[in-house]
């Protein structure tokens, strides 16, 4: 585990859900929500997660996923008994069948999404969007995704921190830079509160926890406030999804990637699969230089982690939907050979290494 995710589960204050905010808007009996920290997630009633289509767009009120994408990303059908609710109408398709949509958008659910809470389609193909609401925040807050999860950052992208202690005063001002909040600023919400700093100004307090940034942190990436002394906590609404026990982190040159347990690069194939396999890469190819990740004994889903059988029987891991392998030209823990295998001049794909960066989620639109 790279000394980053560590952070994410020592340093970071993930705050508690608030159940009540999934019953703010009624919803209809097939339509549920969930919690996510900085919003909520609005999902199936059996939990899988709703999408959105952006072509869609071009036609309220219209789906233009039909046929083989239709297949791909089954349309939510309402009951035949069923009522509008609130944001949420019910269009006919054009074969007549009743489907939800939200706000006027026809709703989703995602094939390779096998088991409650996955978000494998998250923004795949640069035409889907997870159904989700994100909170209010002040003007000069956002949420931003990161390695850690959904954070509170400055317009800027720099990290929002609450201190150890209730009071920041010198020599504590010199590093941390309260959040300020304007003398005429209106309500948000209820988490959301002005309280005075230490100077006598207005700052923006979240669940009764004052709010600052750290001079230290330079770039919209840092987070170096995380190793301040006086236990300094980054504002995390929701933490990045979850990864199985065995996965390991390594840093390599290109960067922390997700490995085996023996720290061994994971990858997994990006593109059209049998485009790669008739153009770079065939069945002997794939046999000369790739082992499937055989999923551990007992292990199950999580997060975007799945499997899928494999010939013989045994079960193959799945990230984000894509089968992941080792590749046997790797000799050692940073080896990344495997990397960009299989791609060519006429093809855009192959093998890509399973990178700490492809937790963060981008969630809102």
């Amino acid at each position: 585990m790279t000394h980053r995710i560590l952070l994410s589960l020592i340093g970071s204050f993930v705050l508690a859900p608030m159940l009540a905010t999934a019953a703010d808007e009624p919803l209809p009996s097939d339509i549920s929500a969930r919690d996510m920290g900085g919003g909520r997630l609005f999902i199936t009633a059996e939990g899988l997660t709703l999408y959105t289509y952006k072509r869609d767009r071009e036609q309220p009120g219209t789906s233009t996923c039909v046929d083989e994408c239709a297949s791909v990303w089954p349309p939510v059908i309402a009951s035949a008994d069923t009522n509008p609710r609130g944001s949420w109408d019910v269009i006919r398709r054009p074969d007549g069948a009743p489907q939800w949509a939200y706000r006027g958008e026809p709703v989703y659910t995602y094939v390779k999404d096998t088991s409650p809470g996955t978000m494998v389609g998250e923004k795949a193909s640069g035409s889907w969007d997870v159904l989700f609401e994100a909170i209010d925040t002040p003007p000069n807050v956002v949420i931003k995704p990161t390695i850690l999860g959904q954070m509170l950052s400055d317009l800027n992208g720099h990290a929002i921190y609450t201190g150890p202690t209730s009071e920041c005063d010198d020599p504590c001002l010199d590093s941390w830079r309260p959040v300020e909040a304007p003398w005429l600023a209106g309500r948000v919400s209820d988490d959301w509160t002005i309280s005075q700093n230490a100077d006598g100004l207005p700052q923006w307090a979240y669940r009764e926890q004052q709010l600052f940034t750290y001079d230290e942190d330079f770039n919209g990436d840092d987070r170096n406030g995380l190793d301040a002394d006086g236990g300094w906590t980054a504002v995390v609404l929701q933490d990045a999804p979850a990864v199985p026990e065995w996965v390991a982190f390594q840093e390599t040159d290109i960067g922390p990637v997700m490995t085996t347990p023996d720290r061994m690069t994971l990858y997994y194939i990006f593109g059209d699969w049998e485009k790669i396999r008739l153009t770079t890469c065939d069945e002997a190819c794939v046999d000369a230089n790739w082992d499937p990740m055989v999923a551990p004994e007992g292990s199950s889903s999580i997060g975007n982690w799945a499997t899928q059988p494999l010939p013989d029987g045994q079960l193959q891991c799945t990230y984000l939907g894509r089968p992941v392998s080792t590749f046997k030209g790797d000799r050692m823990p940073g080896d990344t050979y495997g990397d960009k295998f299989g791609t060519g001049s006429d093809i855009r794909g192959g093998w890509v290494a399973i990178l700490e960066e492809t937790l963060i989620q981008n969630l809102a639109r």
